[in-house]
């Protein structure tokens, strides 16, 4: 299983607000080196949001979950590693292939995929989800993944059992601040 990171609420709070500011990609090269084919959408006064090289705007999921005892929490953690695992390897950025005969079909939907646990509660995990759009990055895509489907099943049926309770909210990123 990988490692869990513990953030202060202040680490937290700042990298949900780097994460939610702007559109460029965590961990890549690109994020540098910009296309020129990136374009900006006014949402308000002297704010616009960020789009991805398809022109559509960068989508971002904040999820936190509170569980009811660190069993439920270690369990959790157990059943989304796959899920990350299989998000970097398909839906993550482009990475360099390691063998000419390697399967896969990677198509740099989901920007950015991180596990966060409370410092100040250690029941309570942030799962901070960055997509290139809303209907292909997030609808289609990832939530059409196998491992995701396979544990949405399981956080579900630990939902419905009361041994963890979700609260989520999207965003759409603007260009203010970086990743």
């Amino acid at each position: 299983m990988g490692r869990a990171f513990v953030l202060s609420l202040g680490e937290i709070t700042l990298l949900g607000a780097a994460l939610l500011s702007l559109g460029y990609f965590a961990g890549s090269s690109k994020a540098k080196f910009r296309s020129s084919s990136s374009s900006t959408t006014a949402l308000s006064k002297g704010v616009v949001a960020s789009t991805t090289d398809s022109g559509q705007q960068a989508f971002v999921l904040a999820v936190n979950l509170k569980f009811t005892t660190l069993t439920h929490r270690d369990t959790f953690l157990q059943l989304i590693d796959p899920v990350c695992k299989d998000v970097l390897a398909n839906e993550g950025p482009l990475l360099k292939q390691t063998s000419a005969t390697s399967n896969s079909s990677t198509t740099e939907t989901t920007l950015s995929y991180k596990v966060a646990i409370s410092d100040k509660n250690p029941l309570m995990v942030l799962i901070l989800e960055r997509y290139s759009d809303k209907s292909n990055g997030y609808l289609k895509v990832h939530r059409s993944g196998r491992e995701f489907l396979k544990f949405r099943e399981q956080l579900k049926a630990m939902q419905e059992e009361g041994g963890v309770v979700i609260e989520g909210e999207s965003y759409v990123e603007t260009e203010l601040g970086y990743v």
